[in-house]
């Protein structure tokens, strides 16, 4: 293809948004970020940009929030990142208009912006896939619920299945994966809902089929097939109703059936919680042979933008968000977090998961979580009281408020819905008394550096050193001992310079070893002499 400026941009685009496993750091500016890399070596496997992610969803701003999640996922070069442009379009002006008029109906063509590239998500035109892994949006959307409660939003985009470079693995991991954070996962198709692939979306939820013989929940929640370039309007209207019409009769369960095809079917329909469908007219001409498209609107088919306008706000609408649940408990971001690092522990082996390896790894994160939550509970509450802008407080008054807040957030712990049984929850339990006695001991530390004695401790026995050396040299050379009374003069020229070198390993942070080991050979009993006569 000839390069052009529109290429160029999106190559700049595509390198600027790869967000590869080893940033730690957030960009300046909101934009997708890669979250899991699919490393395409002899095995395949899987990397999770761990730092990344928990800068992410451990920012105070939406930590504690419920959040929402809205993933595409489907096959590779069918405009999965194109049309998530327009919820980061949509999402991006609803949160401006909420904190200027309120809650209000935004008209299309204010959100839209039919003049304006569509930028965000990397996406480009061609035969070759544009995206590796699963990228989020690096900054989530503080929106209101229908109840008022503000909640955060995370866009969710993911490699397409099927490329000539990804194994069947791959695409069966990654569609997994996206289907198991997101609470609205669009299934990208295009032109109608074929028979293969109601087949590859049994194979993808197959990890939550398995995990459902032990639960009682589904265990995925909504699932909306998105049909693009729907050419049949005459059968079935492009929108909702249409979608639905088309929906009902592919999932149509019959007893002339095949028995295997009644199974898939049947499958499908017990992994979600709720199943839609949208048909989206063809964008155009324009978006699909022009090398030079960049977005615009005003190359885009009228029709096309119409139902833009009616399926993003009925998706992202306050009364429409879909609260991310597991097992019936509606997650925060914080929690979120350990959910996504226990499904990607169970995904970095050779095999696809076995059929308890679900449930365990949902189990595990539901029991991490709620150490999150009551350690969270713990931090907060030694925090308002021994925190680095609290003054020392006494040794015994600390331990007795450190084992008050313990007993809270246990009991905060085991009032938790957890999933896996008592027995199995005894050992997060024991990581938790864990985690909570080495805070302690760091809360002690800080504590004890608050005390103005323990602080003081080697400058105060370097002078008390210093003063007795120059008595005992005074009176050597008063009784005519000079020999000795050299000897304790060097001793105190020792003692200058090892004082001297502390103050400048304290006051400027360099030559710190030799700074701690004048701090460790300093006599530990004259702290415990001068702390007598405190008060």
């Amino acid at each position: 293809m000839e390069t052009t400026p529109q290429n160029e941009h999106n190559e700049h685009q595509q390198q600027q948004h790869a967000g590869h496993v080893e940033d730690v750091l957030l960009p300046k500016e909101p934009q997708a970020v890669r979250v899991v890399e699919v490393v395409e070596d002899t095995d395949h496997s899987f990397e999770l940009n761990t730092e990344l992610l928990e800068k992410i969803l451990l920012d105070p701003k939406v930590a504690d929030k419920k959040v929402a999640v809205i993933g595409v996922a489907g096959a590779y070069r069918k405009g999965k990142s194109f049309l998530l442009n327009f919820f980061l379009r949509y999402l991006t002006w609803r949160s401006k208009a909420d904190k200027v008029m309120g809650e209000v109906e935004l008209d299309n063509s204010q959100w839209m912006s039919p003049n304006s590239p569509l930028s965000g998500f990397s996406w480009r035109g061609g035969s070759e896939r544009d995206t590796n892994g699963i990228l989020i949006w690096s900054e989530p959307f503080i929106m209101k619920d229908k109840n008022g409660e503000e909640i955060a939003v995370l866009l969710m985009d993911t490699q397409g299945a099927f490329d000539s470079q990804s194994t069947v693995k791959d695409c069966a991991t990654i569609f997994a994966l996206s289907t198991m954070i997101s609470s609205v996962q669009i299934y990208n198709l295009s032109q109608n809902i074929q028979e293969d692939d109601l087949q590859h979306l049994q194979l993808f939820t197959e990890y939550g089929r398995l995990a459902l013989e032990d639960s009682a929940s589904k265990p995925f929640q909504s699932l909306l097939f998105l049909v693009r370039d729907w050419s049949f309007p005459y059968e079935a209207e492009f929108g909702f109703q249409g979608g639905q019409r088309v929906l009902d009769r592919r999932l149509e369960v019959s007893e002339k059936q095949h028995a295997e095809l009644q199974q898939l079917r049947q499958h499908i329909r017990s992994c979600f919680e709720d199943i839609r469908c949208f048909l989206m007219p063809h964008p155009g001409l324009k978006v699909a042979t022009n090398p030079n498209f960049d977005g615009k609107l005003v190359d885009i088919e009228n029709e096309f933008q119409q139902q833009l306008g009616v399926m993003i706000p009925r998706l992202l609408d306050s009364h429409a968000l879909v609260h991310k649940e597991i097992n019936g408990q509606k997650m925060t971001c914080r929690e979120l977090l350990e959910y996504f690092k226990a499904y990607m522990h169970i995904f970095r082996g050779q095999d696809l998961p076995e059929p308890k390896s679900m449930l365990m790894a949902t189990a595990e994160a539901n029991n991490l979580a709620a150490v999150a939550s009551a350690r969270a509970v713990y931090q907060r509450e030694m925090e308002e009281v021994c925190g680095g802008d609290t003054p020392y407080m006494s040794t015994n008054e600390l331990l007795e408020h450190h084992d008050r807040v313990k007993n809270i957030a246990i009991r905060e712990f085991r009032n938790a819905r957890k999933m896996g049984g008592v027995d199995f929850s005894m050992q997060f339990l024991e990581r938790l008394e864990s985690d909570l006695q080495e805070s302690y001991e760091n809360y002690l530390k800080v504590n004890n550096g608050k005390n103005l004695f323990k602080s003081m401790r080697t400058p105060t026995v370097l002078v008390t050193l210093m003063i007795i050396d120059y008595i005992f040299q005074e009176f050597f050379q008063l009784i005519g001992l000079d020999f000795i009374a050299g000897l304790c003069s060097s001793v105190l020229c020792l003692v200058i310079g090892a004082l001297g070198v502390w103050a400048y390993s304290r006051y400027s942070g360099h030559l710190r070893e030799a700074g701690g080991y004048i701090f460790r050979i300093s006599p530990k009993k004259t702290t415990v002499t001068l702390s007598r006569f405190k008060g």
